[in-house]
C-alpha cells in the first residue's frame, strides 16, 4: 500500500533543496549527539582529576595537586570548546556548502578527536598530570584544525 503524501511533504517537493535541509539537518543531530558523548566522556575524566587531587591533598602531595588541577581546568576548558565548536553541516541559506568529500574529512576530525577523548577516559588511572596535560593539548589541536577546515567553507 503507498503511503499518502502529506502537506509537508509536498511543500518540500516543492522547495529547491528540501532534501539537502533535510539531511544536514540529520548531520547537526549527529553532530550535536557525538559532542554530547564525547563532553560526558571529557566531564567524567574531569570528576576523576579531581579525585586524584583530593588523594593529592590527602597524601599532602601539593606539586601533584597543583599538577593534577591545572589538568583540571585544562579539560575543563577544552569541554566548553567542543560544545560551542561549529556544526560540521552548513545553514540552509548560506551560499557555501560543506561537499560530500569536504564533510568526510570533517567527520575523519572527529572520529580523531572520540578516539582521544576515549584514550584519555581508559588511560586517565594511569597517567600522569603531564601525560594528561599533552593528551588534552593533542585534542584541541585537533580540534581546531576541525574548526579552521569548517571556517574554510563558511
Amino acid at each position: 500500500m503507498k503511503r499518502e503524501v502529506n502537506f509537508l511533504d509536498k511543500l518540500g517537493s516543492l522547495i529547491p533543496g528540501y532534501n539537502g535541509y533535510s539531511e544536514r539537518e540529520s548531520r547537526r543531530n549527529c553532530d550535536k549527539l557525538l559532542r554530547q558523548t564525547m563532553t560526558k566522556k571529557l566531564d567524567d575524566v574531569e570528576k576523576k582529576i579531581s579525585n586524584r587531587i583530593d588523594e593529592s591533598i590527602n597524601n599532602k602531595d601539593l606539586d601533584s595537586m597543583r599538577k593534577f588541577e591545572s589538568c583540571r581546568k585544562d579539560l575543563n576548558t577544552l569541554i566548553s570548546e567542543i560544545k560551542y565548536a561549529p556544526y560540521g553541516a552548513s545553514a540552509l541559506f548560506t551560499d557555501m556548502q560543506l561537499k560530500e568529500d569536504e564533510l568526510e574529512q570533517v567527520y575523519k576530525y572527529d572520529i580523531a578527536m572520540m578516539e582521544l577523548a576515549n584514550h584519555l577516559e581508559s588511560n586517565y588511572a594511569t597517567c600522569e598530570a603531564n601525560h594528561m596535560i599533552d593528551s588534552t593539548n593533542l585534542l584541541r589541536s585537533k580540534l581546531k584544525e576541525r574548526n579552521e577546515f569548517i571556517s574554510n567553507y563558511k
